[in-house]
């Protein structure tokens, strides 16, 4: 009999890149190098173990895709394991992949309005917020607008198929690109999909292009643009030598824009999001959460909020992995950003690990530097109330709270505020039960492939703060989107992957539709509230100014976008957009090419080794919408136990060239 099977990662996540021929797997460990490939995805080892990348762009500069590696995995009373066509019982894997860019169709990014967490008055509608594109009207015309170009099927090992405008499928009426003549470069395809030699599934991002014309004046992005950033659901039906034939629970392809900083991770993850609303939500772990659990009293209320209701006062946390990567990535942050107290911050003069009771209030000192989480529907009630909220930045003594990130909206006075990050609450909830000296140490339970893959693709991407964030935006904090624990819910498929298509053959892809109220997912729908282009973001929100005394003002409200002092300076997301950098090219040539686009302090040289902004020469939207894959990456050259993050492969004659071409026509 056929057993059960399951895709894995459930999220797989793939990255633009420019170049037309290179690229790498996706790493397999939060923090991790990508993987070399051949080109049809088939991993090449060193030594017996896969190979790390350490050049992101090819021969001429141009960035190397990310590919996301999806597999089938048979799971039993006894765990799970990988799937491949060596296996005997195994005849073919068939994949499918949908994916789709919405973001021309949906509303404009506005904050946290619109986000369902805060209650139905905070809708799109009840709280105006105006769609992309208002000119376009009706859903049929509207829908023409959304980047569309169908499913794709593919079962044998050596096989590329392409989601390109010119191999739209004869049976999908409904396949749409941008108009040829839009501006900008044109955007033909969204990616690709290859198999490897054992049937596994390598899914392939686009190339980074835009097109579109308008003027471009926030962070948001304006109507009139494309990008290829996308998403949507992937199938596989396993076709065994019995004759059998099953689908495997699906998983989900998410694009996002190249990751400058590899091995770098921001506090809070995707997967840590992802995984707190799966322990709140979806009875994930009943040893951690529960709605019936009897906490009263068992954790410090704050002003008369409790934030840890619901958590078992008695669980104990493993110090490896659910603690101690909270203060790794802060230090980390140190190669991204001007941020030296955050350093000093994660190596506080004693012993982290020491759970005695002569060690208790060093421990809950340092807990109490970190910011407490007020959830959405308990905003209007406490947001100003609660102590060390997300709306302070200081602490009683005069240092700034943790994690010293924005907040979700530190931006307008329109919509919830909350101007400061907090860890998720149940990140908040393992730093507590530390705290209170209930962990271990040593070595963490082993997991099987698949859980690890999970949580090394969501872990290398953004999970806080949102606004709108990196790869996707405050949508997977809404539990409705989601089927199982870190598994999406997809639109359409209550009878099966058959059904899931036919339906899109004859509708078509909803310009109007919110996942958030449980209706599940269509492709587009994890980016459409992201940037566009996504460029646009990237280059603005690097650092955010909130005031710091009224918590309900972080700008003038006339629209000016002029922050009200005093301000504070805090940064957004330094893995996946760096702020500070120190250089690492030593060629005479690039160090004076670097100081022509830097132009810093009259320099004839940048010398490596200097601390210099990493957008240095860009100045616009426009500008790194064009010079984009010319920025370098921040990799760690030094060994083991001694890490030295530097600057590479920045293309210093390029964009020397954008500046004297910008300086000449001005």
């Amino acid at each position: 009999m056929a057993g059960h099977y399951e895709i894995h990662p459930r999220i797989g996540v793939a990255r633009l890149g420019n170049s037309p021929d290179e690229f790498y797997l996706a790493p397999e460990r939060i923090g991790g190098l990508p993987i070399h490939c051949d080109a049809s995805g088939n991993t090449i080892d060193s030594d017996g173990k896969p190979s790390p990348v350490r050049q992101f762009k090819d021969s001429i500069g141009r960035i190397k895709r990310q590919a996301a590696k999806f597999q089938v995995f048979a799971r039993d009373a006894e765990g799970s394991r990988a799937v491949s066509l060596d296996d005997d019982d195994i005849e073919k894997i068939v994949w499918t992949v949908h994916i789709a860019n919405k973001k021309p169709v949906w509303y404009t990014f506005s904050e946290l309005q619109g986000n369902l967490e805060f209650g139905a008055a905070n809708s799109y509608a009840n709280q105006h917020v105006p769609v992309n594109n208002p000119d376009v009207i009706g859903d049929k015309a509207r829908q023409r607008l959304i980047i569309d170009p169908g499913p794709r099927h593919i079962e044998h090992p050596g096989d590329r198929v392409a989601f390109s405008r010119y191999n739209i499928p004869d049976d999908y009426p409904c396949g749409s690109f941008p108009p040829l003549n839009a501006g900008g470069e044109q955007i033909d395809s969204l990616g690709e999909l290859r198999l490897d030699d054992a049937g596994n599934l390598i899914a392939l991002s686009g190339f980074g292009q835009v097109t579109g014309t308008g003027d471009i004046t926030s962070f948001r992005g304006a109507a009139g643009y494309w990008d290829d950033i996308a998403d949507g659901y992937v199938l596989a039906t396993v076709h065994l030598t019995s004759g059998e034939t099953v689908e495997a629970e699906a998983g989900w392809l998410l694009i996002g824009s190249p990751k400058y900083a590899p091995e770098l991770v921001n506090i809070t993850t995707l997967h840590d999001t992802a995984y707190d609303v799966a322990i709140r939500h979806m009875n994930a772990d009943p040893a951690i959460y529960r709605e019936n659990c009897d906490s009263a009293g068992a954790f410090p209320s704050h002003a008369g909020y409790t934030p840890l209701a619901g958590y078992d006062p008695e669980y104990e946390v493993d110090y490896e992995t659910q603690v101690k990567p909270i203060i790794e990535r802060m230090q980390g942050y140190r190669w991204v950003a001007d941020i030296p107290y955050l350093n000093d911050f994660a190596n506080p003069g004693f012993d982290l690990r020491d759970a005695s009771s002569g060690n208790a209030e060093h421990r809950w000192r340092y807990f109490g530097y970190f910011r407490v989480p007020v959830l959405p529907l308990d905003y209007a009630e406490w947001i100003d109330k609660v102590p060390n909220g997300p709306n302070q930045l200081f602490s009683n003594d005069g240092i700034p709270l943790m994690p010293l990130n924005s907040g979700d909206n530190s931006v307008t006075n329109q919509g919830p505020i909350y101007k400061f990050e907090t860890l998720s609450p149940t990140q908040y909830f393992f730093l507590h039960q530390w705290a209170a000296g209930k962990f271990r140490t040593g070595a963490a339970k082993p997991r099987d492939l698949a859980e690890r893959l999970d949580e090394a693709h969501t872990g290398n991407c953004v999970g806080a703060p949102f606004s709108p964030g990196i790869e996707t935006t405050w949508i997977v904090r809404n539990a409705p989107i989601y089927r199982a624990p870190l598994q999406l819910k997809l639109a359409h498929h209550q009878n099966g992957d058959a059904h899931l298509q036919a339906y899109y053959r004859e509708h078509g892809l909803s310009p109007t539709a919110d996942e958030a109220e449980g209706q599940g997912c269509e492709p587009g729908d994890l980016t459409k509230r992201m940037a566009i282009p996504w460029q646009a973001d990237f280059h603005e929100c690097t650092v955010q100014t909130p005031n710091i005394t009224n918590p309900s003002i972080n700008q003038f409200a006339d629209g000016t976008g002029i922050q009200v002092p005093p301000t504070f300076y805090v940064y957004w997301w330094p893995p996946q957009s760096p702020m500070h950098v120190v250089t690492g090219d030593i060629e005479p040539d690039a160090q004076v090419l670097d100081a022509v686009v830097s132009r810093i302090d009259d320099q004839t040289v940048i010398a490596a080794g200097q601390r210099v902004p990493y957008q240095r020469g860009i100045d616009s939207t426009a500008a790194i919408i064009a010079n984009w894959s010319r920025l370098g990456f921040i990799v760690n050259q030094g060994p083991e136990g001694f890490p030295y993050f530097v600057e590479r492969e920045r293309n210093h004659a390029a964009l020397a060239q954008g500046v004297i071409q910008r300086a000449s026509a001005t």
